[in-house]
């Protein structure tokens, strides 16, 4: 089995297209998890051949459930190839540099609520940092959710890359917030509660 580990453009999203997914490669989507592309299929939509991915979760539940997804829609998808440990690293160094915009050349800073939305790891790390400044009430429904599924997505990615239990993962990461400033509990519960599922 291979791992995709193709190189970033400029912006944070991979451009994955038809010649560097193959059979057997692993895909993360914040929600749904680590993914195994399954199958390769090409089929004829609009009169043009389009290629498919049919990608299947490395933890299965009862519903076995399957993801197809075209080549053209995978960024927009949410799945990508996971981060390099160096890539993991430095997601650590920005939450203990404590700002916001200091991303690494080749991301591009987003604007609060786009930071979560593309379920792409370097706008859940953005994410993460905005919530630990922020001072967020309980009754902001949105907030609350985008907070927990990117305390979520990007603990997931990084215990995979780091090859590390959750718990241990979150150590590192509250670690990395606490070293910049003073972390929203709120953020502390989210990390907590990502290591529970």
């Amino acid at each position: 089995m291979t791992t995709l580990l193709k190189k970033e453009s400029k912006k944070e999203k991979r451009l994955m297209t038809q010649d560097t997914i193959v059979q057997g490669d692993l895909l993360y989507h914040a929600v749904h998890g680590l993914c195994r592309v399954d199958q390769l299929t090409k089929q004829k939509q609009a009169g043009k051949e389009v290629r498919s991915y049919s990608l299947v979760p490395k933890v299965t539940n009862k519903m076995k459930i399957r993801f197809t997804i075209t080549d053209k829609d995978m960024v927009a998808s949410g799945f990508h190839a996971l981060v390099t440990t160096k890539e993991a690293n430095n997601i650590l160094d920005y939450f203990k540099a404590g700002d916001i915009t200091a991303v690494p050349r080749g991301v591009e800073p987003k604007a609060l609520p786009d930071f979560a939305q593309d379920n792409q790891t370097w706008g859940l790390a953005q994410a993460l940092l905005s919530f630990s400044h922020d001072n967020m009430e309980i009754k902001d429904q949105r907030k609350r959710q985008m907070l927990e599924r990117s305390a979520k997505g990007l603990l997931t990615e990084l215990s995979f890359v780091f090859k590390t239990s959750l718990k241990e993962t979150a150590v590192k990461v509250r670690k990395s917030l606490a070293s910049a400033s003073k972390v929203n509990p709120l953020v502390l519960a989210a990390i907590e509660n990502a290591c529970e599922d």
